[in-house]
């Protein structure tokens, strides 16, 4: 969460972020080091511009005592075993979040994300995983249906690593043809809906970072309001410049102005401060954190006062995943609003 996300998520990511459109499927890549000790796990899929898929590939996997997993990064991710209760979110988005193996004791911290220079693949995460048999689970500490597995046994196991990637392609491609169907569902669905927008949307896996609909026509004094769809990450609806300090924790948490949402004027800062749900609180462990008074909302509903001259529009992006440029065009999670007269002018 906070504009860390923003950061790292682009940091060491340029060759996923140049894969544009849901039509293009990631793949799991053998290991550079053969031999039957070491077992790949991608850490997520998508393409990284307005799409993720959330899940580890495989997420549960079957080794010897012993035996190394390699955490392959397809996004921004954390992976992680045994977490605190000390630590939130913002521990995590960078390099305090990285704890290495072996993972030796059955309630060692050991955590990983994915941090390197922008213009080179990412190394992947290794750990040497040396614990008795049983079952050993890792999650990802930002997105909070990402969780996997792991089961240390003696013996035959029940697949090859090998095997493992064919399993995890698979659940790649067909995780990627739902989000295609869903995204679909949702862009025709939002350009029917009048007055209320999606910020972000999708399911327990899929991820869509990116308004619904895009382009907007209200009429002045009509109330547009923005509903959060997305439970994996926060948003903001941002009009103008957000004022503040991005190096502090707290930037963009908060609603902001000077802007007024029941009568917006088309043109001063406005912010709807993060949205996020509940459950997002609870599981980014925000209680613990610089930003615990941060409320969960959901919502955040604009009024506009006066409509937009003819040919021009009223930009709108997320703090975290769009932008603002000095021309005041928007890019990435961004969209524009036509303002029109009262229907009884």
């Amino acid at each position: 969460m906070l504009p860390f996300i923003a950061r790292a998520r682009t940091l060491g990511l340029s060759m996923a972020l140049a894969t544009a459109g849901l039509g293009v499927v990631a793949t799991v890549p053998a290991s550079a080091v053969a031999g039957p000790t070491k077992w790949d796990i991608q850490v997520g899929a998508g393409n990284e511009v307005d799409t993720g898929l959330n899940r580890f590939y495989p997420s549960d996997i079957t080794i010897h005592r012993g035996d190394t997993v390699s955490f392959g990064w397809g996004g921004f991710h954390t992976v992680t075993f045994n977490p605190p209760a000390t630590k939130s979110i913002l521990d995590y988005l960078g390099p305090g979040g990285f704890s290495p193996g072996p993972l030796d004791s059955a309630g060692k911290f050991v955590s990983g994300v994915p941090l390197g220079p922008p213009s080179a693949e990412l190394p992947h995460f290794n750990v040497l995983i040396d614990v008795p048999a049983g079952k050993y689970h890792f999650q990802c500490m930002l997105h909070q249906f990402m969780h996997g597995s792991i089961t240390v046994k003696s013996g035959t196991l029940p697949r090859t690593n090998d095997e493992n990637i064919t399993l995890a392609n698979a659940q790649i491609a067909a995780d990627t043809k739902r989000a295609t169907a869903l995204d679909a569902r949702l862009t025709r669905h939002a350009s029917a809906t009048d007055g209320q927008a999606l910020v972000g949307a999708g399911d327990k896996v899929a991820e869509f970072v990116k308004f619904y609909p895009t382009s907007i026509t209200v009429r002045v004094g009509d109330a547009l309001t923005f509903k959060d769809g997305d439970l994996h990450e926060p948003h903001t609806v941002t009009f103008g410049p957000v004022p503040g300090d991005p190096r502090d924790p707290a930037f963009g948490v908060f609603p902001s102005g000077p802007g007024n949402p029941n009568a917006y004027d088309g043109t001063s800062p406005l912010s709807s401060g993060f949205l996020f749900h509940q459950s997002q609180y609870n599981y980014w462990n925000l209680k613990v954190s610089a930003v615990s008074a941060a409320v969960p909302r959901t919502e955040f509903s604009v009024t506009f006062a006066k409509p937009t001259m003819p040919g021009n529009v009223i930009n709108f992006y997320c703090a975290l995943h769009g932008a603002l440029l000095p021309n005041g065009d928007v890019v990435g999670m961004s969209g524009h609003i036509t303002v029109l007269p009262a229907s009884d002018d």
